[in-house]
């Protein structure tokens, strides 16, 4: 018996074979298949997958073969392997090479062998389709052309499984970093809501109050904001450039330079508050020689229990407010926070608006961003508009503001559900009743979400 040499790019090869990660698992009907086939072709008793390694030729698939390996001294595929081509041995018992083969001479009596190689689309041959016989025999021309056929089928579906295995490791590498991001941006959510004040400090500043905080995402760019400066409560609703991650980062700017402007400077005249941010935004963003355009919409509301009054200024915001049975819009100006809106008007002041709360009914206020408004959906899939919005809260303002957030939620909620939408947008909407008395309370009232 005569032992196949080793093959020159035996390294190489081995690597190859080890690439397809096949070795030493299940039985797998799509490689079944093909070798029953190929055994039926060729009317052969013997039909194997072998893929040759170090020291041993192991079978994939197999037809009339107890074991599933073999030592590769006497693998008659390890001598096809040198082969770019059909490999034959007609009479097993007669050939110098394979006479004394134990799988000659021992129970498998194998006399008649024919191999393919199974070659990679790169050139390593890595086995064989090989079928085998227990007498001397020939396969005729239409059989040899099946054989290679199959064998070039066998590579084929071998490509297929690993091109199929590494898209399930890129996959559950795509996975592994979603979830990794996930988890950090709701890390990132978890230090807003820390940020978030609690009730009983909002509490102070309103008779009643509802609020609706829902981020599109995990995270987003609406925000609001509240602080007492004297007698006088400030409370600010907001609406970043961008969803997520970049609307939630502009937010937390906003919410620094609300801070130095409010609480350090002092600062509480709506208009003027919505100026000096305006201008900060534009530094810190380099708005003036860069290509930045980021920035915000706002509502600046400051609610002096004093005097009884409250006054709103807008940047691309409106409030709406309800008195008397009476429904009130204020547009506020038309131009928002930041961005190049305003770089050649720097001298214009946002506008301020005040409205008498003395009354004996105090009236419903509403700060929003776009969100609610912009919704898309109902029958006709068309945004829910502002003045639906403005009818729906003229309507349920008497109701506790509790029963009007069921309301509004339940609403929303329908709306998007009849045109089968996701929301598109971040959505804040407060509704309120403020007080009219002097609170004892300074602490201070800070939300960004």
């Amino acid at each position: 018996m005569k032992v196949a040499p080793i093959t020159k790019n035996e390294s190489e090869r081995l690597q190859a074979l080890y690439r397809y990660q096949i070795m030493d698992t299940e039985f797998e009907k799509e490689f079944d298949d093909l070798i029953q086939l190929a055994s039926h072709i060729c009317d052969a008793p013997i039909s194997l997958m072998s893929l040759v390694a170090e020291d041993r030729q192991w079978f994939k698939a197999k037809v009339g073969m107890d074991v599933r390996e073999t030592p590769r001294e006497v693998a008659f595929c390890a001598h096809a392997i040198h082969k770019n081509d059909l490999f034959v041995v007609k009479d097993a018992a007669l050939d110098e090479r394979f006479h004394d083969n134990p799988l000659v001479t021992g129970d498998d009596k194998v006399r008649f062998y024919a191999g393919i190689p199974l070659t990679t689309p790169d050139g390593f041959n890595l086995g064989t389709l090989c079928v085998m016989d227990k007498k001397p025999r020939e396969l005729n021309e239409q059989q040899k052309n099946a054989i290679k056929t199959i064998g070039a089928q066998v590579i084929a579906q071998m490509e297929l499984k690993m091109k199929i295995q590494l898209l399930d490791q890129e996959k559950e590498l795509i996975t592994q970093k979603n979830k990794a991001i996930t988890d950090s941006i709701r890390y990132a959510q978890h230090i807003q809501q820390a940020m978030q004040p609690p009730q009983h400090f909002v509490d102070g500043f309103f008779n009643d109050f509802f609020l609706i905080n829902k981020p599109r995402d995990i995270i987003g760019g609406d925000f609001y904001w509240m602080t007492e400066v004297g007698h006088k409560k400030i409370v600010i609703v907001a609406d970043c450039t961008g969803h997520g991650v970049p609307g939630a980062m502009m937010s937390m700017l906003g919410n620094t330079l609300l801070r130095d402007i409010v609480d350090k400077e002092q600062e509480t005249n709506p208009e003027k508050i919505l100026f000096q941010l305006d201008t900060e935004i534009a530094k810190v963003l380099n708005q003036q020689l860069g290509e930045n355009r980021d920035g915000m919409d706002m509502s600046v509301v400051v609610i002096d229990p004093q005097q009884e009054t409250l006054n709103f200024a807008g940047a691309n915001h409106k409030m709406i407010y309800i008195q008397n049975g009476e429904t009130f819009i204020i547009s506020g100006d038309r131009f928002g926070i930041g961005g190049n809106q305003r770089r050649k008007t720097q001298t214009v002041a946002f506008s301020n608006y005040t409205v008498d709360i003395s009354g004996e009914e105090t009236p419903a206020f509403y700060l929003f961003t776009d969100g609610f408004r912009d919704q898309f959906g109902g029958q006709e899939n068309k945004k829910f508009s502002l003045s639906r919005l403005a009818s729906l809260l003229g309507d349920i303002c008497q109701k506790s503001c509790g029963e009007q957030h069921q309301i509004l939620s339940n609403t929303l909620k329908s709306w998007m559900s009849e045109a089968q939408e996701t929301q598109t947008d971040d959505i804040l909407l407060l509704g309120f009743r403020p007080k009219v008395q002097m609170s004892q309370d300074k602490t201070l009232v800070t939300n960004v979400v």
